[in-house]
């Protein structure tokens, strides 16, 4: 058998059985596929969230990696079980817009999952990670055989979110908070390419004018040691994107912002509120 890999993301948390029992089910179908968690602390039902993580992540995992995100609020609705294949990898989840960054990056095969003879025998209202994602994405990672497991639809067809990607207006880059991480960063879409729009290139300008919300930043900086302790700053992460920290701080806690909170970023400091 070709080695597998599957990788997980979702809202459940660890202090209760649901992890373990979705690698329980998994175990039991492909004992030789190897699962690897990406987070299982994804804030309940932020689709957003879940879908950053993803499109953060999946890159660097092996050729036909599984990935399955079940972040999943319409649980036990009609709401849909969608599965991709792109070149390099496969994914299954809720089709509530998780996957809207894979489908804006890959030409992508579409099915939606509704063989129930690859589901376990009892599928509850509540638990489709252990009676619907979990067997389905170890048949999957046995068979690589995305059609057997459903309808072929057009990729267009599969719910995406409506958040919007960066924009410029009047010289101004406009961007949003898409999360934070366990160190208060504020992370959000705004990568590289969108500040060399405006002129920002490699990012690493003094002219630079971030804003959010109250705050305002001069500049990006390349690393927390160009700032003092405690000092806000702007930086390229290792995501690729621009985040708001504070050096041995945090900058979620100071800031107080919510997903969505905008940002805005202009070539000098004349930025009005």
């Amino acid at each position: 058998m070709k080695p597998s890999c599957i990788s997980l993301i979702t809202d459940f948390g660890l202090s209760d059985e649901y992890v373990g029992v979705m690698k329980g089910v998994i175990a039991s179908i492909n004992p030789h596929t190897t699962v690897i968690d990406i987070t299982h602390h994804i804030a309940p039902q932020n689709i957003i969230q879940a879908a950053y993580t993803l499109w953060f992540s999946y890159a660097y995992f092996p050729q036909n990696t599984v990935h399955v995100v079940v972040v999943d609020p319409g649980v036990g609705s009609t709401r849909k079980i969608v599965a991709l294949k792109t070149e390099k990898a496969y994914f299954l989840a809720p089709d509530n817009g998780v996957l809207s960054l894979i489908l804006n990056e890959h030409p992508c095969t579409a099915v939606y999952v509704d063989r129930s003879e690859f589901f376990l025998k009892t599928v509850s209202g509540t638990f489709h990670g252990r009676d619907i994602f979990a067997p389905v994405a170890a048949h999957l990672s046995k068979t690589r055989n995305l059609y057997q497991f459903g309808s072929t639809i057009p990729s267009t067809q599969v719910v995406t979110l409506s958040n919007p990607l960066p924009y410029i207006e009047n010289d101004t880059l406009f961007g949003q908070v898409v999360m934070t991480d366990h160190f208060g960063n504020i992370i959000s879409n705004i990568s590289e390419k969108d500040l060399d729009r405006i002129g920002l290139a490699n990012g690493l300008n003094e002219s630079a004018c971030i804003h959010i919300k109250d705050k305002r930043i001069a500049g990006i900086v390349g690393h927390y040691g160009q700032c003092k302790k405690g000092e806000l700053l702007a930086i390229l992460g290792s995501k690729g994107f621009l985040e708001i920290s504070i050096n041995c701080g945090n900058a979620s806690q100071e800031i107080a912002v919510e997903i969505g909170c905008q940002i805005c970023i202009t070539k000098n400091n004349d930025l009005t509120k």
